[in-house]
């Protein structure tokens, strides 16, 4: 009896001196705790937690070889004990020995599937071993587990951009950059994000907090605006204009067409084949016309073509096509007030989906077209499960506007043109949705 005793006294001791030398490792004081672990040894060779723990110094000491082994046998010695698989696979992943390391988190996970930890981890290392497919399903596991856990998140996001997959990239991308602590991220890029994850009430409170820091940022107020719905203007302010344009100018392209599916410059060679010839023979007005991306479209038609934008920056990108025989700064309103019956057609391609009331922008149109031109524009579409607004239109959450059939009708004929065609059509994606919208074609009367 006292023997048993004795044997009982003497584990507890052992328990607690491992207990100590834990502590001094997980402080830094390895050299203190690696002592420890081998007086135990020395007693119990086959002592699983110091054979653990000495395996880990013996790594971090740089003796990788016996350290593996080491961690290895008390895996052995122990082998429900999940969190020292996890272990042996992130030794094994330091030192680049990524199948076995995979090999060690499955382990863990057969024991514990619960840990999202480890299946990050494993995902990291099945990434290590080009097995993309499969590392996907194990970083979805861990946010399926913990829906907030940052690494997951971003290494998903890492492997959809790096497949040219922008807009799921940029889910996963959204979903980690909102997670506190917000403190000195961009408020800009937090509103953004919330918008593109459909929270916007949050990505209202951050243009909220944004206009009060930056009370005369016009991007600041009108995107507040669209997603609050609260003092909507009636139209986009010039200074959001320039300031937004002039600042995404140089991959505004690039984003429009390779990321967004752009369909603008199609859907104008569409309308153009219903009346006109290519033969240089008219007057074009390119309303909006940013980078100039219907230019190519526009040229073959136009005895003269004018541009006319708010953005310097955008207009320093159209005058790389030479197509153009001027490109004015300006106010599109106020340009076209000052050319009476100058053009034969007008286009506005993605540019009056900056104005809610289009009368002034249709009527000033009107007075600039000779008698028998055409006016030609894309606008966004009001959704069918979205109850049209009193109005005909409204600030939607993305800083455009969006209008219905009914109202484009109405305005038209009220400023004077005879429509010809409202056709719905899909003018690109966002947030991998088609984005509804009209094109639409009408004629001044001779």
């Amino acid at each position: 009896m006292q023997s048993l005793l004795s044997d009982h006294t003497a584990d507890a001791t052992l328990l607690q001196l491992l207990d100590h030398a834990v502590g001094l490792h997980s402080s830094g004081q390895v050299d203190q705790a690696a002592q420890i672990y081998r007086d135990v040894l020395a007693q119990d060779p086959q002592q699983p937690t110091a054979l653990h723990y000495l395996g880990i110094v013996l790594y971090q000491q740089g003796q990788t070889q016996e350290g593996v082994a080491q961690i290895q046998l008390s895996c052995t010695l122990q082998p429900e004990n999940a969190g020292w698989y996890n272990d042996l696979g992130n030794v094994l992943f330091a030192l680049q020995q990524y199948e076995p390391a995979v090999q060690a988190y499955v382990d863990s996970l057969q024991i514990n599937p619960d840990e999202h930890e480890v299946w990050n981890n494993l995902g990291a290392a099945q990434l290590q071993c080009n097995e993309r497919d499969y590392a996907i399903e194990a970083f979805e596991q861990a946010i399926f587990l913990a829906p907030d856990f940052v690494p997951a998140l971003t290494h998903l996001g890492n492997i959809y951009e790096a497949a040219g997959d922008k807009l799921t990239s940029a889910g996963y991308q959204c979903r980690a950059f909102v997670l506190p602590p917000l403190e000195g991220k961009s408020k800009e890029m937090l509103a953004i994000s919330f918008y593109f994850l459909g929270r916007l009430e949050e990505a209202a409170s951050i243009y909220h907090l944004w206009m009060a820091e930056e009370p005369d940022n016009p991007i600041a107020t009108h995107m507040y605006a669209a997603c609050s719905q609260a003092e909507v203007p009636g139209r986009a302010s010039n200074s959001y204009i320039e300031k937004y344009f002039d600042r995404y100018a140089e991959t505004f392209n690039t984003n429009l067409t390779d990321s967004l599916g752009y369909r603008g410059p199609e859907l104008v060679r569409q309308a153009l084949e219903q009346f006109a010839s290519a033969a240089g023979q008219y007057d074009i007005l390119d309303l909006g016309c940013g980078t100039g991306l219907c230019a190519p479209v526009l040229k073959p038609y136009a005895r003269s073509l004018v541009g006319v934008d708010l953005s310097a920056k955008m207009l320093e990108q159209a005058r790389g096509y030479d197509a153009y025989d001027q490109l004015i700064k300006q106010e599109i309103c106020a340009y076209m007030a000052t050319q009476t019956v100058a053009f034969d057609i007008v286009l506005a391609a993605d540019t009056v989906i900056y104005f809610g009331d289009l009368f002034d922008v249709l009527r000033t149109a009107f007075s600039s077209v000779r008698p028998g031109g055409h006016v030609l524009f894309t606008i966004e579409a009001i959704a069918p499960d979205v109850p049209s607004p009193a109005a005909g239109f409204y600030l939607h959450a993305s800083g455009r506007y969006r209008h219905t059939a009914n109202y484009l009708t109405e305005v038209l004929a009220r400023a004077g043109w005879q429509l010809q065609s409202i056709t719905d059509v899909v003018l690109r994606e966002e947030i991998r949705q088609p984005v509804a919208g009209m094109l639409v074609l009408a004629q001044r009367p001779h």
